[in-house]
């Protein structure tokens, strides 16, 4: 599993192996993360599409 982090988005990307859909897992106050946590990003309620398409496009590159 290859995670990356942005410093201005609160939250770590991951990708489906399989279906190579972004997913997301929030980094709390004290910054932990539970891994268990990662849900589908949601491209209709995000404020930057092309931001995080390109996150994922990013990923997809670093997972071949």
């Amino acid at each position: 599993m290859i995670i990356v982090h942005y410093q201005d988005h609160g939250c770590i990307y991951t990708l489906d192996d399989e279906t190579k859909e972004l997913y997301y897992a929030p980094i709390y106050k004290d910054n932990t993360v539970n891994l268990s946590e990662f849900a589908p990003v949601d491209l209709a309620s995000v404020d930057d599409e092309y931001d995080v398409l390109s996150i994922q496009k990013e990923l997809i590159a670093l997972n071949k």
